[in-house]
């Protein structure tokens, strides 16, 4: 696990995913759907959650009150070949807004996304 950061962000990581990185692709691709399937299996959302980028953040909220220790979330793209950036793009928000979040509760909590080589910023 690596150190934690003064200024937390989205750690970009060009390298191998660690074995419990949760996998944001379903059947080769990488968009809106996918990646809010997998937050809700990952994280046991309720059956009520409805599936969009607000629910889903106050729905993280929950599990970022519920954290006791530091904590790193591992996400990764697999093998993936079709992606959506502006999905991407808007997860990293979600991510960067869950972290802003938890430091202001004074929760220590790091996000890392694990790149396929070769894969761009």
């Amino acid at each position: 696990m690596n150190a934690f950061i003064d200024n937390p962000s989205v750690q970009l990581r060009h390298e191998a995913a660690p074995a419990d990185a949760v996998c944001l692709a379903s059947d080769g691709r990488v968009d809106r759907e996918t990646m809010l399937a997998c937050l809700a299996t990952h994280f046991q959302f309720p059956v009520y959650y409805g599936g969009n980028w607000d629910a889903a953040y106050d729905l993280l909220l929950d599990k970022v009150d519920a954290l006791s220790v530091d904590t790193v979330w591992c996400f990764n793209f697999g093998p993936a070949v079709q992606k959506d950036p502006d999905a991407i793009t808007s997860f990293l928000q979600l991510m960067q807004d869950i972290i802003d979040y938890a430091s202001d509760q004074g929760i220590r909590l790091q996000v890392e996304l694990f790149l396929d080589s070769g894969e761009v910023d």
